[in-house]
């Protein structure tokens, strides 16, 4: 079968998230990932920042008290040279003192480079599940433990699974839950337009991720929770908190501390109660803190108000006969106790941020290797003889049947308290099921040498690992990054308006030959373009859809680049070409063309005047300088179309004339003589635009 075809490659290609004419095997990776399967399983390239982390963490824990002790030990080395008998072995005291004292700079300087590797790591990590630190801010009290009691029943395509709990573990996880969760206080918000906020939130890009509607109804993605019933169960002031900045924390966390660090913290050491990307050391003993939500979901660089109006928007969102039983029950502190073992036995600290278990590991097995077990080593229990008899005794039969009901392989079994099968029910379709065996089966410890596998190097490593960057954070929701791929934004009913068709984000098949990578390392770290004015989209600000902010680690930000220059398959480094001054009369050449009937440059592109670009579809051309690649803007002016299908840039602007391009409207009488290129000439004169230029062809049109 196709599937254990496909299955086959995972021994080759086990860091390839993405195989050319591996459908099933590359949804069984992103389904593993997506569906939170790594939050109690290890798989070997999934999520390895935890233990990144602990490693680092470990590693400076090591090194200061090798520090302490080489300290310690200049110290006993200089008293010994007081005391020594003779001047020669003082002086030998003496040296070795201060080689012990060098090395302790050199300690120092590995801490640092431990720290910087934590600061990255920290910005990566990301849970699958919300933070549950934040409970008590977030939630209404009564909701909670109706949804531990089975999730998929109040959001069908939620990726929370249904745990078998009865119903005192129920109540005990939610009591823990909620008198665990630290105290807070938000900042009491008006409210918003939910008319004003409906359209924004159509608009601005949510739906890439985010679905809204039940049933048949339902349109987005299902990259994150479908949002329909959010006004059953979210508090106003938080969501719009979270909206403004999903990665704003209540309280930093220090993983090196083991502790949220308050306003107490900083108090004591004489500092503002100020943690973000800019401040990220603890103040307590100077090493790095996780000051961000653990969330993939980015910044849209909403005003207060817009934040505003979409919240009131999706408080709406609910069944208007909703209720809740009373709760008081979960500040029962005996229930917390008792929460706490089976918070832990149920593995729930492997997808949410909970107050005091922050380190708590994976409770599942390492999946990594999991095809090669014998048979024998699958545990049917008594499941063995029904098995065999309907032929699913083998390891694609157990895992399929295990991801469909895990508690299957308990039937008939007397267990002790807390020894039953843990696993819950992930509620997957056939397909997503399927996809799962397939790349669990083929998950294998090869019996062949290392040396004989496809290992990748140079563009195709780099593509191999910026693959992982692009799904972690669901980029392929708004753009378009392989032929024949649709983002889920194209599929909108709103984007089905030929009218629309202009504000789709861009499509990045090729990107890597259109821009400049150290311009594209800029715009990845701050796609607004601008340090004070975040409101707005650095490129093309008369979208409606927002390229959003990711606060990308600095290796991530190194995958994508050199990700989309591999792809495109461009020579690293880049070195800008060289481009050859207009003198005066090509300068007015160019702005004759710039601004001709024929081809109204400026009637698309935004210029920076507000009134114009209210209705401008092109970026600015003073971007190009640094943004864009000459030879890919030559191509661009050829034939925009064979770049992009369905641009509305025209084509057949220019057609060759002995092997040079000419213009195909009307030539102003300047051009009488010139036998050279004439996209050149344009593409000279956009690389070498001034903002006084702009304003000059401005005035002109």
């Amino acid at each position: 079968a196709k599937k254990d075809t496909e299955a086959g490659c995972v021994q080759c290609h086990a860091s390839d998230l993405l195989l050319q004419g591996a459908n099933t095997l590359n949804y069984g990776r992103e389904m593993f990932w997506e569906r939170g399967c790594n939050g109690c399983h290890r798989y070997e390239g999934y999520d390895r920042e935890p233990e990144q982390l602990i490693t680092a963490h470990q590693n400076i824990r090591s090194l200061e008290q090798e520090k302490k002790d080489d300290q310690k030990r200049v110290l006993e080395l200089n008293q010994e040279a007081d005391n020594a008998a003779t001047n020669d072995e003082a002086r030998a005291l003496l040296a070795k003192a201060e080689a012990t004292r060098q090395g302790v700079s050199l300690i120092d300087a590995k801490m640092e480079q431990l720290d910087m590797e934590s600061k990255n790591l920290l910005r990566e990590e990301k849970k699958f599940g919300p933070n549950l630190k934040d409970i008590r801010l977030k939630l209404r009290k009564e909701w909670i433990p109706i949804w531990l009691e089975k999730p998929s029943a109040f959001r069908p395509t939620t990726k929370m699974p249904d745990f078998r709990l009865d119903d005192h573990e129920r109540r005990s996880i939610a009591a823990f839950i909620w008198q665990s969760t630290p105290t807070g206080t938000l900042q009491k918000q008006p409210p918003g337009d939910a008319k004003n906020g409906k359209e924004l939130f159509e608009t601005r890009g949510c739906m890439a991720c985010h679905s809204i509607g039940e049933g048949s109804q339902k349109i987005g993605g299902t990259f994150a929770a479908n949002l329909s019933r959010v006004g059953e169960k979210d508090n106003y002031d938080y969501l719009v908190r979270w909206i403004h900045n999903p990665r704003e924390r209540t309280m930093p966390y220090c993983p090196y501390e083991k502790k949220d660090i308050t306003a107490a913290d900083y108090a004591k050491h004489n500092l503002p109660f100020v943690f973000d990307l800019d401040h990220t050391k603890c103040p307590n003993d100077g090493h790095e803190l996780q000051v961000q939500q653990m969330t993939v979901m980015p910044n849209l660089r909403l005003s207060w108000k817009d934040a505003q109006d979409i919240a009131s928007f999706l408080t709406t969102q609910k069944h208007g006969n909703a209720s809740y039983p009373d709760a008081s029950w979960m500040d029962d502190p005996k229930l917390k106790a008792e929460g706490e073992e089976y918070v832990k036995l149920y593995g729930c600290a492997g997808c949410h941020e909970i107050a005091g278990l922050e380190d708590e590991g994976r409770i599942g097995t390492d999946l990594t290797k999991e095809g090669s077990k014998p048979i024998d080593n699958f545990d049917f229990a008594l499941q063995t003889r029904p098995a065999k008899r309907q032929g699913w005794y083998t390891a694609e039969g157990f895992i399929s049947h295990k991801l469909t009901q895990p508690e299957l392989y308990d039937a008939g079994m007397i267990k002790a308290d807390k020894e039953e099968l843990r696993m819950p029910n992930p509620h997957l379709d056939d397909r997503q099921r399927g996809a799962i065996t397939t790349f669990l089966i083929g998950s294998i410890d090869s019996p062949w040498p290392s040396e004989i596998f496809y290992k990748a190097a140079g563009p195709t490593k780099d593509i191999q690992d910026g693959w992982w960057v692009v799904r972690k954070y669901n980029c392929m929701g708004c753009h378009q990054l392989m032929l024949g791929q649709r983002s889920i934004l194209m599929g909108l009913p709103r984007y089905q308006d030929p009218d629309w068709k202009d504000q789709l984000p861009p499509r990045l098949v090729g990107e890597g030959a259109r821009v400049n990578p150290q311009w594209l390392e800029k715009f990845l770290a701050n796609p607004a373009l601008d340090p004070v004015n975040l409101d707005r989209d650095g490129v093309r600000p008369y979208l409606k859809a927002r390229m959003p902010t990711f606060y990308f680690s600095n290796d991530e930000i190194r995958k994508l680049v050199r990700f989309f220059a591999a792809l495109a398959s461009q020579a690293e480094p880049y070195i800008p070409q060289k481009m050859e001054a207009l003198d005066a009369k090509e300068t007015q050449m160019a702005r004759e063309l710039f601004t001709s009937k024929a081809a109204p440059c400026l009637k698309c592109h935004a210029t920076g005047e507000p009134a114009h670009d209210k209705t401008a579809t092109a970026p600015n051309f003073l971007l190009a300088k640094d943004r864009l690649k000459p030879g890919w803007t030559a191509r661009w002016i050829s034939d925009p179309s064979v770049i992009s299908p369905g641009t509305s840039m025209p084509s057949n602007l220019f057609h060759l004339v002995d092997s040079h391009n000419v213009f195909s409207g009307p030539l102003p009488d300047i051009f009488k003589g010139y036998d050279q290129d004439q996209i050149e000439l344009l593409v000279r004169y956009m690389f070498q635009m001034t903002p006084e230029e702009q304003r000059r062809l401005v005035a002109r049109k």
